[in-house]
């Protein structure tokens, strides 16, 4: 059997790293994945998928990630159930990250940041045929 993501996207807000009670580094974040076809108005469509780093992984993404920054995560799909305050059974479907990369520099990252600041938006949507896969 194999469990195996990758996925290819923008974070939606600044990381933010956080420690379980056995002192343990991780990081929840979110991560807006373009969809590959155009919807009826002729636009993509995005999923926005919650993803899970531990320990080093998440101390790294914690100082240098950021909103907006394009990355891609490789990791395991992790399913799972729990019984909510309110006496119902909730869902949840995660990605447990195993590693990421970075794939803008930092000055793209910064110009990207001024020009938020100005009012303009520049985060390309890449097309199917521009995708490094």
């Amino acid at each position: 059997m194999m469990n195996n993501v990758q996925l290819i996207g923008r974070l939606v807000g600044a990381p933010e790293l956080a420690k379980t009670p056995k002192d343990r580094n991780y990081c929840r974040t979110t991560l807006a994945v373009n969809r590959r076809y155009k919807n009826s108005e002729g636009e993509h469509e995005a999923d926005f998928v919650t993803v899970i780093f531990w320990g080093k992984l998440a101390e790294t993404l914690g100082a240098y990630g950021k909103k907006g920054m394009l990355i891609s995560i490789n990791g395991q799909l992790h399913a799972y159930s729990y019984e909510g305050k309110d006496q119902v059974r909730h869902y949840r479907t995660e990605v447990i990250a195993d590693n990421f990369q970075m794939l803008e520099s930092r000055t793209t990252v910064a110009r990207r940041e001024a020009l938020a600041v100005q009012g303009e938006v520049d985060t390309p949507v890449l097309a199917a045929e521009e995708l490094p896969f």
